[in-house]
């Protein structure tokens, strides 16, 4: 049948060329759209089945012409009339992804403008070193990296256009900004702040969709082309290569910063910061137009339809974004989204929906909530802390590592006598949690907390306990940080109970 379709073009473009030999330009491949007659068309009726197989360029006119199938026999249709087809609603994600294609003129895009391959090696090389820097700041969590995994492979297409070699794939990142970029090399970044941010995989999965949606559409190769056309190719990836080098430059200045508050694999802010630049995300392409923003936020809804997630996700989670800035009294030049008011734009043309919630989700990614607060902690951002330790709480899924933060973060804003004794309830709180394990950390803030509280004599009591737990912890033969770390605590711990005595 394929083969069929392809001698019958040849021969109406054979007889169109008065018998010279065309060269057929196929701009498609072989595709399977299906949809049906609007109207009557060549003695056949409105409503038929139509299935779309190949567009094929013709080398006289160089316009192109639509090989079709109307119960089973081929026809050719020129461009011009192709608006007596309607197209049916996908059934499958080749289907779908073709339709993407056809409805964004995206064949006829690339028969015209060509695939940029030069450019497009050119991208790829700075996304895979980009990509190694950012390894600095990876989150790493197995269970999390491959639920986020699941989400993306099920939204991500495959084998749509054999002229496009990237692979996609996604990573998680430390940040508190809640980003989802998509690299023009088909990587993608979702960042834990993202995570913390939403509430539901339906969310999730429409922030995923609307960035692979950007790439489908080809966006930050187009963008990168108009600016490197502004500029000379010299220039242009002169500057992108220099973004990407000091955000290096940065990353060593912050983690050899002696003052700078950092919690073993929490990167700091100042990182963070410095690898997602707008700068650097602005020359990869992926500083949009809202044009840009509003298709691919058209596609991701019926993506999301097609694989069974709820489109409404999409300004729900668009929403809790803009609530995100809004607290922190930002709504211009933010990294990913530009400002609060393109954010609101893009919610206007999606249409307002109910704010989402799943207990599911927030289940799997509390650990993540948690991890997120101790990057704030870290970095003296307390209120923040705050705010997302209580999403834990008023889930039900708060930790015993959630009211330690929690209480530490209370007492560097605070120090009141209600706060205080709050604290004091919040770390019973923890022990209550930890039950008979002992925890290093609860005993230490309690001592910290009585002191404050001028109770030394119950501080002189916890004391000796956490004396005691150190000497049982040095016991079992720890090496290396660790025993370091312990030494230092039994050194401080004996000094303040002598201290104590002494008042």
């Amino acid at each position: 049948m394929k083969r069929f379709t392809i001698l019958f073009l040849m021969a109406c473009l054979f007889a169109a060329t008065g018998g010279a030999k065309p060269k057929v330009k196929d701009i498609s491949g072989s595709i399977a759209i299906n949809g049906e007659l609007k109207k009557n068309y060549r003695n056949t009726p409105a409503g038929t089945p139509v299935i779309i197989r190949r567009i094929i360029q013709n080398p006289k006119t160089f316009s192109l012409l639509y090989a079709i199938e109307i119960n089973g026999i081929q026809e050719t249709i020129p461009e011009e009339e192709m608006y007596i087809i309607t197209l049916s609603t996908p059934q499958t994600d080749r289907e779908f992804w073709q339709q993407a294609y056809f409805k964004n003129q995206l064949y006829k895009h690339f028969s015209e403008r060509g695939y940029r391959h030069e450019l497009r090696r050119e991208i790829d090389e700075e996304c895979s070193e980009y990509l190694d820097r950012l390894h600095e700041i990876a989150y790493q969590d197995d269970y999390i990296t491959s639920y986020v995994q699941g989400v993306f492979a099920k939204l991500a297409p495959a084998g749509i256009d054999p002229n496009r070699n990237e692979q996609l794939n996604v990573r998680v990142i430390q940040s508190t900004e809640p980003d989802a970029y998509m690299l023009p090399n088909g990587s993608m970044l979702i960042s834990t702040g993202l995570l913390c941010t939403l509430d539901s995989e339906d969310e999730l999965a429409a922030m995923i969709a609307t960035e692979i949606a950007h790439f489908v559409l080809d966006h930050q190769v187009e963008n990168i082309y108009r600016a490197e056309r502004r500029l000379k190719n010299a220039v242009f990836w002169g500057n992108v290569f220099s973004a990407t080098a000091e955000a290096a430059f940065d990353i060593a200045y912050w983690n050899n910063d002696s003052n700078a508050l950092t919690v073993s694999t929490i990167a700091s802010l100042g990182e963070v910061a410095s690898l997602l630049s707008i700068p650097a995300i602005n020359r990869l392409g992926m500083r949009y137009k809202t044009n840009q923003e509003i298709a691919s936020d058209r596609i991701a809804r019926d993506l999301l339809s097609l694989k069974g997630y709820n489109p409404d996700g999409l300004p729900s989670a668009l929403g809790k974004i803009i609530d995100y800035y809004n607290i922190r009294h930002r709504t211009e030049k933010i990294t990913r989204y530009e400002s609060t008011q393109l954010l609101l734009k893009r919610i206007e043309k999606a249409g307002k929906a109910e704010s989402q919630t799943s207990y599911p989700y927030l289940k799997k990614t509390s650990d993540i909530v948690t991890f997120n607060a101790a990057m704030n902690m870290a970095n003296q951002r307390y209120m923040d802390a705050v705010r997302l330790i209580q999403k834990n709480i008023d889930n039900n899924f708060a930790s015993t590592h959630d009211y330690v933060i929690l209480v530490k973060a209370k007492m560097a804003l605070y120090n009141t006598e209600d706060i205080n004794n709050e604290c004091l309830s919040l770390l019973d709180k923890a022990q209550e949690l930890a039950g008979n394990s002992p925890n290093l950390d609860i005993y230490k803030q309690r001592i910290l907390l009585l002191m404050r509280m001028n109770k030394q004599s119950k501080a002189a009591n916890s004391l000796k306990e956490y004396l005691s737990l150190l000497a049982k912890y040095q016991a079992q033969g720890i090496k290396g940080e660790e025993e370091e770390w312990t030494a230092k605590e039994m050194n401080w711990a004996g000094e303040l109970l002598d201290k104590i005595s002494r008042i």
